[in-house]
């Protein structure tokens, strides 16, 4: 701007430099203002906040209180599963005897445990049919029952079957090499699966001097941390380490197989098999099928009477009826006197009387809700399904396919580049094709000819009137066609 002075001289206006001074913006903690909320939500209002009762929250001391309840009842359940397992409440704990080396006998091991030293009272041989190293213990100070089987690794589908649903392994190492090849492939196989519960045993490093006694155990266990981390060997020449392996089997925590828990699960003890008799009158023989019993305890989910089981080997058959037979390894407690203080109380072990109880019937198939045994659709051919072929289908696709020509290629030709090349069989054949078709065209021209000639010869000489009046036709069309300063 321009500013007039009392002389009337002009007087130059002030312009800021560069060192004008900037005042500082007014902090507001970078949010959103008051109005700037307003003019965003155009006149839309919130909803109304749910108070903290209408929110379901709880103070502080309610959610620690809830928080200690919940660790209590997982606590509860952990505790109660595991001592469920063995005792009077639940099947007997189930343990096979597996050894991973060829110069190793588990039946040493069974032998050990099955020994009075040991702890063990009750003993039932060969509780398993089938199975001649097997049998049944108690025992009272833990108050536990325990069925051990040893199981040959000869056979890996049979081991796998048993770690299935054994709750605990007992794996039987050399002192020396742990397990050999062999030993090591069941062992890969048995991690697929899904392994249980297990303990590490070891026989033969007690007689060894304290010296090697430990070099020995170093490098065992250095063998084994690869496949068994942090987990420990418990030696087994005593029946003093015998008791110790059974109150660490008793007392250890058991892995869970998701597999194995979502289903209910048998091992059968005792099999017996009674055929249809066949009815009278019709003359038919023995048909081979009838009703399988099947003893056991019954391990994991509740088993439905209505539903179909497995057996292994076998397939899927339907149930009739589930019975609950007197327990073979019964584990009754009874205190022959007043513990003292600081000791333990006696116990004695009783069965449950020499006349066995009466077989109750626990549940009894429904024939309406029973699952039926029919696992694939039945065909219609009114449906348009596809059928298996039929043997006229069979025998036409076997002759196309010895009527197909190999024909040679060059190395590392694909299959697309492959149907480009000709064979020397279709070059003949279509140079066969080109030289008759020459010879055809060849025919046509002489047909042509002939036909042209006969028409010049069939044709005779014009009158001279004819080509008098076919010139008048041509001058009277050129006298149309000309240009009228030409007509003029």
């Amino acid at each position: 701007m321009v500013k007039m002075a009392a002389n009337e001289e002009k007087q130059q206006g002030h312009r800021p430099g560069v060192f004008k001074q900037k005042n500082k913006g007014h902090k507001h903690g970078k949010h959103r203002t008051k109005g700037e909320i307003e003019r965003e939500n155009k006149g839309r209002v919130s909803v109304t906040a749910l108070t903290k009762k209408q929110r379901k929250e709880h103070k502080r001391m309610d959610r620690r209180n809830k928080a200690n309840q919940l660790r209590k009842n997982k606590k509860d359940m952990v505790l109660t599963e595991k001592r469920r397992l063995g005792t009077r409440d639940g099947p007997p704990h189930l343990v096979a005897v597996v050894s991973l080396h060829g110069g190793i006998d588990a039946g040493t091991v069974t032998k050990l445990l099955r020994g009075e030293g040991a702890g063990g009272v009750g003993l039932q041989e060969r509780c398993i049919s089938g199975v001649t190293d097997s049998f049944g213990i108690l025992l009272p100070r833990v108050k536990q029952r325990f069925n051990f089987l040893s199981i040959s690794t000869a056979d890996i589908h049979s081991l796998l079957d048993v770690a299935k649903i054994a709750d605990s392994l007992v794996f039987v190492l050399d002192s020396d090499e742990g397990w050999d090849n062999y030993g090591e492939y069941c062992l890969s196989c048995l991690f697929a699966q899904g392994l249980p519960s297990h303990a590490l045993v070891c026989q033969g490093v007690s007689e060894l001097p304290v010296k090697k006694k430990v070099e020995s155990k170093r490098a065992l266990s250095k063998i084994t941390e690869i496949r068994f981390p942090d987990e420990r060997i418990y030696p087994l020449d005593s029946e003093q380490d015998g008791t110790l392996l059974l109150r660490h089997l008793g007392t250890q925590r058991q892995r869970k197989l998701g597999f194995r828990s979502r289903r209910a699960h048998l091992l059968a003890q005792k099999v017996s098999f009674t055929a249809n008799s066949p009815a009278e009158g019709t003359g038919v023989g023995p048909t081979g099928l009838g009703t399988l019993c099947v003893s056991g305890y019954v391990r994991g989910c509740p088993l439905q009477v209505n539903r179909l089981v497995h057996i292994t080997g076998y397939g899927d058959f339907q149930i009739s009826q589930i019975d609950a037979p007197s327990d073979p390894l019964p584990l009754i407690l009874t205190a022959t006197r007043p513990a003292k203080p600081g000791k333990e109380g006696d116990f004695d072990m009783q069965d449950g009387g020499e006349e066995e109880a009466p077989v109750r019937v626990l549940m009894k198939a429904d024939p309406s809700s029973r699952e039926s045994l029919q696992a694939e659709a039945e065909v219609d051919p009114m449906e348009g399904e596809q059928t298996w072929p039929t043997d006229s289908e069979l025998l036409e696709a076997e002759e196309a396919r010895k009527s197909k020509r190999v024909m040679k290629v060059p190395k590392g030709t694909s299959d697309y580049q492959a149907s480009w090349i000709v064979d020397e069989e279709e070059e003949s054949n279509g140079e066969i094709d080109e030289e008759s078709s020459e010879e055809d065209d060849d025919d046509d021209d002489m047909l042509d000819e002939a036909m042209e000639d006969e028409d010049n010869v069939s044709q005779g000489p014009a009158s001279e009137e004819e080509e008098e009046e076919e010139e008048e036709e041509k001058r009277m069309r050129r006298k149309r066609c000309a240009p009228k300063s030409e007509q003029e």
